[in-house]
């Protein structure tokens, strides 16, 4: 698959200690993944893109990737050229999670994301492309979500757990997150070729 190098999902290696939770944390921007068997906490911001997180309760080895379809083709079809790019983003996370010990029939998988947060851009309604492409992927690849928060008009940050598979889930009120839109934005540029805040409310549990 010919993807320019700029927009292929790369490691993050943001690492940082944070207080709040007392925990080593791995930041996973737009175009990221992380996979890990460490004690380790994972967080992202999410506007429409999407973030699976992936472990193996019985390895106690997980991880996180934050994609983004390209705008063009048809997301419920795996086979173009939209589709591949998230299938691509799936199998890097995966075959990473494998090759730290998990076997892919134990996955589980926890959905976040999807959200209209950027005001004037819901023609291509690209946040329901991106959920109708991971939930038609994990259910072609056997893989059961045990829980998703999806669509609506806020971005999230989810902290993710992945020795235990603990997600902590926070929807920003303040929905025009500008962190969670910048970020999106810039992404949005660089892969607009492939294919063709402050923080309030209630923290859920998944």
């Amino acid at each position: 698959m010919a993807l320019k190098e700029a927009v292929i999902e790369h490691f993050s290696t943001r690492q940082f200690f944070d207080n709040t939770f007392d925990i080593m944390s791995v930041k996973v921007l737009p175009g990221e993944y992380y996979a890990t068997k460490d004690d380790v906490m994972i967080t992202t911001l999410l506007g429409s893109c999407v973030s699976v997180c992936l472990y193996d309760p019985t390895a106690k080895v997980g991880g996180m990737n934050h994609f983004l379809l390209p705008e063009g083709g048809d997301a419920n079809d795996l086979l173009s050229s939209a589709g591949r790019y998230g299938v691509y983003a799936m199998e890097l996370l995966i075959n990473h999670l494998i090759k730290l010990g998990a076997r892919r029939e134990h996955f589980k998988a926890k959905v976040f994301g999807g959200g209209s947060v950027i005001k004037g851009m819901t023609t291509h309604n690209i946040g329901k492309k991106n959920v109708d492409f991971i939930q038609s992927y994990l259910k072609n690849e056997g893989i059961s979500i045990e829980s998703s928060d999806l669509l609506d008009i806020y971005p999230r940050r989810v902290n993710f757990f992945p020795s235990t598979g603990r997600v902590m889930m926070k929807k920003l009120r303040q929905h025009h997150d500008t962190e969670a839109i910048n970020c999106e934005l810039r992404y949005r540029k660089a892969i607009s070729t492939v294919g063709k805040g402050n923080d309030s409310g209630d923290v859920d549990l998944f």
